[in-house]
């Protein structure tokens, strides 16, 4: 069994000839039609592949690209020379139609991805260290002692404990279910990221507290008037920079308030193409989103964006990593990716419930890091105006799903290993498999049979 591996993001972005723009996209769409079936990529053999995607991303038709995206349990090398070996030739009818392919030469094909694999900005993942193989093995065990409880008589009139009991001798006696009587690895950053997170920022608020003391202390003159010094550099340090942000701000505002059409006749002008975006979505209990907008011009936006981002891979690495993102407990991996040239911020999410839910999960509860982000991006609609990087913004609701549905493009392929599991049903089946076998009391054991 594959426990405790680390998941691996790559986002392999390609140029494609734009002579070849229908040819690829029609044997994409052939493929993401039989995503399980179709005969260039068997999808279900790849044992490490959690999600993948391919995108083509014409927003520039003189300069349309390729995202081919995957979300994989190991290092992403060892993952595409399996790939290959599975379905190098279905990758090289792929990548025949994008710009310095090296043809059939599947291990020249192998470099070629990872030359063109501009990785992620940031990363999220909703329980790391959890593989595609354990997630099964989890999903199976549920499945098992649910099917061993059906076909019980007269189970329902025993104790809970008694009835734990002989599903404990059910499981040890399944050989298919060998791997969930191993304990589940959980990575060291699950284990105690908060606490790394508040030993490092507990001394810093302290140290704060300590300057102001010192600064209102009447004791030491010189160390008060050191003390005030810091205080007012870091307080001009701050005010600078609240300062040059508002200033940006006024000037987005005022440059998309001229633009014409307005963006609601915009957005309806292009509401034709939006058919061709949601056709992919609401197949099953999980979706996929792909956005791409330009990132605001000028040294400023790109600066705080990867600021931004430095912030956010810290979150969800100490902080974000059991089964929410914030305060949004449906999504399952999500990326945000800063193009080489700093030009354009790709997302790439997938996520359970619908695409009008998912939204509505970052507008009610993460709306401070969603305003964070996307203001500092813009496309024919304008983001919403803000005030500080962080107020207002996607408040402003209506305008903002414009926002974000005009950014999005079709997920033309898109395959997923555990199509039927939500974020909080692997949540419930690691339970399920942590207290199989862990001493409980009566209350505890009652609770736990309610989670089959």
């Amino acid at each position: 069994m594959r426990t405790g591996v680390p998941q691996r993001a790559f986002t392999v972005q390609t140029r494609i000839v734009k002579e070849s723009m229908a040819d690829l996209c029609a044997l994409l769409d052939g493929i993401g039609d039989d995503i399980k079936g179709n005969p260039h990529i068997p999808f279900p053999t790849l044992d490490r592949l959690h999600y993948a995607s391919f995108v083509v991303v014409d927003a520039d038709p003189d300069d349309p690209y390729l995202l081919f995206e995957g979300n994989v349990d190991g290092p992403v090398r060892e993952f595409l020379r399996d790939l290959m070996t599975r379905a190098g030739p279905g990758l090289v009818e792929i990548y025949h139609h994008c710009a310095g392919s090296p043809g059939s030469d599947t291990g020249a094909l192998v470099d070629y991805l990872l030359g063109h694999d501009i990785g992620a900005s940031a990363f999220y993942v909703a329980w790391p260290g959890h593989t595609v193989t354990t997630v099964r093995e989890e999903m199976l065990l549920r499945e098992r002692i649910n099917r061993f409880l059906d076909e019980q008589d007269g189970i329902s009139g025993q104790s809970p404990t008694d009835i734990r009991r002989r599903i404990q001798e059910f499981v040890r006696s399944d050989p298919e279910l060998a791997g969930v009587l191993e304990r589940r690895h959980r990575p060291f950053l699950v284990r105690f990221g908060i606490v790394i997170t508040v030993a490092v920022v507990l001394p810093l608020v302290l140290a704060l507290l300590k300057l102001v003391k010192t600064a209102l202390s009447p004791r030491s003159r010189t160390k008060r008037f050191l003390a005030r010094k810091a205080l007012g550099a870091l307080g001009g340090l701050l005010a600078g920079v609240a300062g040059t942000l508002r200033f940006h701000e006024w000037r987005d505002d005022r440059r998309v308030a001229a633009r014409r059409p307005d963006w609601q006749t915009r957005y309806n002008q292009w509401t034709h193409s939006l058919g061709h975006v949601v056709d992919r979505e609401d197949h099953q209990l999980q979706n996929h989103l792909a956005s791409v907008t330009s990132v605001k011009p000028g040294w400023f936006r790109i600066t705080l964006l990867n600021v931004v981002f430095a912030v956010v891979t810290l979150s969800v690495r100490l902080v974000a990593n059991r089964g929410k993102l914030g305060f949004i407990g449906s999504v399952h991996f999500a990326r945000w990716v800063v193009t080489p040239d700093d030009k354009s911020v790709i997302f790439l999410s997938n996520f359970d419930g619908s695409w009008e839910s998912y939204l509505n999960d970052f507008i009610d509860l993460a709306y401070f890091g969603l305003n964070a982000v996307w203001s500092n991006t813009d496309n024919p609609i304008g983001f919403p105006s803000t005030r500080f990087l962080v107020f207002r913004g996607s408040k402003d609701e209506q305008r903002f799903k414009a926002y974000a549905r005009y950014s999005q493009f079709r997920s033309r392929v898109w395959y997923s290993a555990y199509p039927d599991l939500t974020v909080p049903n692997i949540r419930n089946n690691m339970k399920i498999r942590d207290k199989l076998f862990a001493k409980l009391d009566d209350e505890d054991t009652d609770a736990w049979l309610r989670l089959l």
